[in-house]
């Protein structure tokens, strides 16, 4: 083994420690027994009492807000990227807490009044780079995804697939970097001829939202909506 691949494999939290620890979490407490978003005890049911306030207080049922990156794609945030929400998603991209998806789904009903699905909406997730799924050891859009979809009632597929290579951290870039950081970076797995629901984490700009939604036009997608978690302002 050479020490570069030993170091990202049992590294400071590296794919391999995230797995072991969750593992030995699950062992040693059941699933629920610490809130999720802050780390205190709970009643088990995944957000401690405080947790639980917050999101009360934050609004839980009219915290929607809606934003379009582009003309054609519509395109709404359920939570502005801060407090509970922002440590949740932070807790299932970087830290492989895969409960942290299904307590996010829980917020998502009731859809604002301006939002309708098609019966034939196919939902999907922004795929990411294969080495950076090994390197978080969870493809928390596809988690995501997953559990928004049962929440709908609709069905859910991988319909992109992302180049594999290193790109540059979104977060670190401005707006014209994202946009050329991405640029050729999703192509449709096939014919795309039904309406399509994008989920993904978080929205900053926008672009991941756009290239996304211009790799499934290229497979035949006419309409397309998308759906972040939380927005940053």
């Amino acid at each position: 083994m050479s020490l570069k691949f030993g170091s990202w494999l049992f590294g400071k939290w590296g794919p391999l420690e995230k797995s072991l620890a969750n593992w030995t979490k699950d062992v040693l407490w059941p699933e629920g027994a610490f809130c999720c978003a802050c780390g205190r005890v709970t009643d088990g049911s995944g957000l401690c009492a405080a947790c639980r306030e917050s999101l009360l207080h934050d609004g839980a049922f009219f915290a929607w807000s809606r934003s379009d990156p582009a003309p054609d794609l519509p395109a709404w945030s359920l939570r502005p990227h801060d407090g509970v929400p922002r440590e949740l998603v932070i807790r299932l991209k970087y830290g492989a807490e895969a409960r942290a998806a299904k307590l996010l789904s829980e917020l998502l009903l009731p859809l604002p009044v301006d939002v309708s699905f098609p019966p034939d909406t196919v939902v999907t997730w922004v795929t990411m780079p294969e080495s950076r799924r090994w390197e978080r050891a969870i493809d928390h859009g596809r988690l995501l995804a997953e559990t928004f979809a049962e929440k709908l009632g609709l069905p859910c597929r991988q319909l992109l697939a992302r180049r594999d290579r290193r790109e540059k951290r979104q977060a670190t870039l401005s707006a014209e970097q994202r946009a050329a950081n991405l640029s050729g970076a999703f192509r449709p797995l096939g014919k795309i001829d039904f309406p399509v629901l994008i989920i993904d984490d978080v929205r900053t700009t926008g672009t991941t939202l756009c290239r996304a939604a211009d790799a499934l036009r290229a497979g035949g997608a006419e309409q397309i909506l998308a759906l972040t978690v939380t927005a940053r302002k």
